[in-house]
């Protein structure tokens, strides 16, 4: 997956949270506002993050690009929202004779939970750990500290809906918090690990272009597409005697320098693959005979006016095929090498092309 990609992914989620806790916050404005009893804090936040989670939505409309930032201050409005009522409502029970926090503190004991996740999600390390603590701290402690103290509304089933929200069910969400960023590390190292490998796989690790099992698959696709394309294989000429002369690692160098200069001649959809020692396949689609032959004489030429020091010149011998109707890998692939063997025969350093039509 492309960065690109996941970043849409994240607006996406960050718009259906946005979207999802504005339209909370209309109903429970709405149900506050119908209630028989009217507390002044159900008639203040819940119209008020409405209206703030509403300016978010067309921020992110406006400036996608600002979606973390978007984000956090959504967490940080989330917090004062949910805060809020844990202090008043419990001040309040506990100073006014005959009432109970059970009874006016609004259903947001779940809110809470997913508040802690949201966290996890948008906060980066070690500041999710500390932001979470804290979110604990200010929101839920005090309606720990209150429910204790009276044992009657504990027993009450909204007391003990409070507790185990407020309690253990929070507590172990922060505890996880160092677990889940463990664990997405490891994904991370992990799909690291992978996209090196396929790089890898598909690239030679000494010239730096395509292996032959990606040059493999990439011909198979071109002979699918049934379009006009056609084959490059090319081979040094005498390149046993230039590593048995100036050694292995020269002959490293010119394997590199080949490999190079052909890829830089090449247009972006078109590729040239390592197919095996100093054998180079390159893949030209959109090409016609006359075309495809002016590509191999352009990479002959590029190849023996390479300087390689100590090597006086580096030369290759090319073999063109056309893909024909009906074609498999193999016989493209043959016909190549048979041209490719005849331009040997006749002293290297020079194309040969293969027959455009089968023969008689």
């Amino acid at each position: 997956m492309t960065p690109d990609t996941d970043d849409r992914y994240v607006r996406i989620a960050v718009m259906v949270l946005l979207s999802l806790t504005m339209f909370a916050g209309a109903c429970a404005t709405a149900i506050h506002w119908l209630a028989p009893v009217h507390r002044t804090m159900d008639l203040i936040i819940p119209p008020t993050a409405t209206v703030f989670f509403a300016a978010l939505i067309v921020a992110l409309i406006r400036r996608p690009r600002w979606v973390f930032g978007i984000a956090r201050i959504a967490l940080a409005l989330a917090a004062l929202a949910l805060a809020a009522p844990a202090w008043l409502y419990t001040l309040q029970a506990t100073l006014t004779p005959g009432a109970a926090l059970i009874d006016l503190l609004p259903p947001v004991s779940s809110l809470f939970v997913v508040f802690l996740v949201m966290v996890m999600v948008f906060i980066p390390g070690r500041q999710a750990f500390v932001l979470a603590a804290l979110s604990w701290l200010l929101i839920a402690l005090p309606v720990l500290i209150y429910l204790p103290l009276h044992p009657a509304e504990l027993a009450a089933p909204r007391g003990r809906d409070l507790l185990m929200a407020y309690g253990p069910v929070s507590i172990l969400v922060v505890v996880l918090l160092p677990v889940q960023r463990g664990l997405a590390g490891k994904i991370q190292r992990l799909a690291s690990e992978r996209q090196l490998m396929e790089v890898q796989l598909h690239r030679d690790p000494l010239t730096g272009v395509q292996s032959r099992l990606l040059g493999e698959r990439m011909l198979r696709e071109v002979l699918a597409a049934g379009a006009p394309a056609g084959v490059i294989m090319l081979d040094l000429d005498r390149f046993k005697a230039i590593n048995d002369t100036y050694g292995h690692p020269v002959g490293d160098q010119v394997l590199q320098a080949v490999a190079s200069g052909c890829k830089g001649l090449l247009r972006e959809n078109e590729c040239i693959s390592r197919w095996g020692g100093e054998e180079f396949l390159a893949i030209v689609p959109d090409v016609d005979a006359s075309g495809l032959q002016r590509v191999a004489e352009r990479l002959q030429t590029a190849i023996a006016s390479m300087q390689v020091a100590p090597v006086r010149q580096v030369t290759a011998s090319f073999g063109t095929a056309m893909l024909r109707s009906g074609d498999s890998l193999d016989s493209v692939l043959q016909r190549a090498d048979q041209a490719l063997y005849r331009a040997k025969e006749q002293g290297g350093n020079r194309v040969d092309a293969a027959p455009l039509v089968r023969p008689g």
